[in-house]
């Protein structure tokens, strides 16, 4: 019997628990706007930061549709059951991908910027929605757009999965980004508050410029940060991180509020000590050159670093003198060095590098 042969159960069963319920629906503009204006459709909550789009950008989605150009279908999640009562404020969809053209069409119709870098309707520059005249806003307003309609009993991770596949936009989205749309609940706030702990956002370099921020990656760090020491957490670890990382998430929010509070503490706790213990660089990668006392910095944030030092400090209760300069000392060592080199979410060097960490500092 054939491979294929053998494995026919378990591919029929998976092949019909991954199978997603769609309908198609056109919505026009005016109704589109209403819905997001009620809180109905629900555009990111943060996604006016991570809004990539620039102003002109946006004016060419803005100007194809009144020209009737085709553009491409947006996809949205069905997260609440037609027929379910919620609170009023409660979206009852979200966005899985179109984003960036929903916020681009939302923001003109809220006149939040003026068109700008128009070639074939370049009379319309520096037009803001309330200036067009009638006949090109009613025809912005009754200008339809195709939705694909993804059915409420689709699971977390079918979600994800299908938000990253059709995550083809100009500007790719991030992995937090796709996780912040769909993994709703009670840690997802509390990663967001997290990520504004100014010991954390001093200790992760994470300026109020930096790019990073954009990216979201100051919450995927608080994420990592849980999923890695939270029960030893790492110790699940089997390939994989960004999957990984995304069932956590889920397995997270489905935590009570007490637990949450005890992991909230412990963050808060690992992130103060490591601020006033290791430096001003505690997440630095270094390299020891031989016959030089003083170390090369390679790079003052290392996401592997940050892993094995924010477990140590997870599991702590007290710092020891000297502790940093032990640990800069362990990148000297050839099997750690490598652990937060090159592919340094495979599982080995995970488990490598939390293991140097304590034995070098315990």
């Amino acid at each position: 019997m054939s491979l294929l042969k053998a494995s026919l159960d378990a591919i029929q069963q998976k092949a019909k628990e991954r199978t997603v319920k769609t309908q198609t629906i056109e919505y026009d503009l005016e109704t589109l706007v209403k819905k997001i204006k009620k809180g109905i459709i629900k555009l990111n909550p943060d996604y006016q930061r991570n809004h990539r789009w620039s102003d002109e950008y946006s004016s060419r989605l803005i100007e194809s549709l009144v020209l009737n150009i085709p553009i491409p279908i947006i996809y949205i999640s069905q997260d609440v059951d037609v027929d379910d009562e919620v609170e009023e404020e409660a979206a009852r969809y979200s966005v899985i991908d179109g984003q960036q053209r929903l916020t681009a069409i939302y923001n003109y119709f809220e006149a939040k910027y003026s068109l700008k870098g128009l070639e074939v309707l370049s009379e319309l520059n520096g037009a803001s929605y309330k200036d067009l005249p009638p006949f090109l806003t009613r025809r912005l307003e009754e200008r339809t757009i195709r939705c694909l309609r993804i059915d409420s009993t689709v699971d977390t991770q079918v979600k994800f999965d299908i938000f990253e596949r059709l995550n083809s936009g100009s500007v790719k989205l991030e992995a937090q980004e796709l996780r912040n749309a769909t993994c709703r609940g009670p840690f997802k706030d509390l990663i967001k508050e997290l990520a504004k702990n100014e010991h954390f956002v001093k200790a992760a370099n994470l300026t109020a410029k930096s790019k990073r921020l954009e990216k979201m990656e100051d919450e995927e760090l608080v994420l990592r940060y849980f999923a890695i020491s939270y029960q030893d957490g790492y110790k699940d670890y089997k390939g994989q991180f960004k999957r990984f990382l995304t069932l956590k998430m889920e397995e997270f929010n489905k935590l009570g509020v007490s637990e949450l509070k005890k992991m909230k503490a412990n963050f808060v706790s690992s992130m103060k000590n490591i601020d006033e213990h290791f430096g001003d660089k505690p997440f630095a990668k270094y390299r020891l050159q031989a016959g030089k006392a003083i170390p090369q910095e390679m790079s003052s944030f290392n996401a592997a670093v940050f892993d094995a030092v924010s477990y140590y400090f997870s599991r702590v209760k007290e710092i020891k003198p000297g502790s940093h300069k032990k640990f800069v000392k362990l990148f000297s060592d050839a099997s750690f060095f490598d652990s937060v080199e090159g592919s340094v979410n495979d599982v080995s060097k995970i488990h490598v590098r939390i293991q140097k960490t304590l034995g070098a500092l315990s």
